[in-house]
């Protein structure tokens, strides 16, 4: 049986893809960070000064967010941290700044432990979830309780 949340709009073979609605993801760090590296504002320059988080070769997300923000690619300093409590975690300590789900950093958003960088640019990523097309109950009603967990969870 395989079936699992991708960013990816196209199934594999053998697989179906459903639309689950868009993770929203923010660049963070802490006050302390922000006011060591972002003293005169978040620009290119800075920005490739500035460690960032990356939690493994296929994180596009920081990247992502630069390009936007500056218009053109910038490479930062990274940090590998593939697992997503010690991306919140080196971020609160101030080891870099990463890209992370709203979700996960409402509450130190709103104690200021953690700041947006630049408010209100933030990346919405789109959430699909792939199952095989082999009729099996048991899966059937797992991707009915994810597409419904995702409805009140995402965008």
């Amino acid at each position: 049986m395989t079936a699992g949340a991708t960013t990816r709009k196209s199934p594999g073979a053998r697989l179906s893809s459903r639309a689950l609605g868009r993770l929203r993801y923010l660049a963070v760090a802490s006050p302390q960070f922000v006011r060591r590296h972002f003293r005169d504002g978040v620009t290119a320059a800075a920005l490739a000064a500035a460690p960032t988080l990356t939690f493994n070769r296929k994180d596009r997300l920081q990247g992502q967010w630069m390009q936007r923000l500056c218009r053109r690619a910038v490479e930062a300093p990274t940090h590998w941290l593939p697992s997503t409590q010690a991306f919140v975690d080196a971020t609160l300590a101030g080891v870099g700044w990463a890209m992370n789900p709203q979700a996960l950093v409402e509450r130190h958003l709103r104690s200021n432990a953690l700041v947006e960088l630049v408010p209100d640019r933030s990346l919405r990523v789109p959430l699909y979830w792939q199952s095989t097309r082999l009729a099996v109950p048991l899966l059937a009603r797992l991707t009915e309780a994810v597409t419904r967990s995702a409805r009140g969870a995402l965008e």
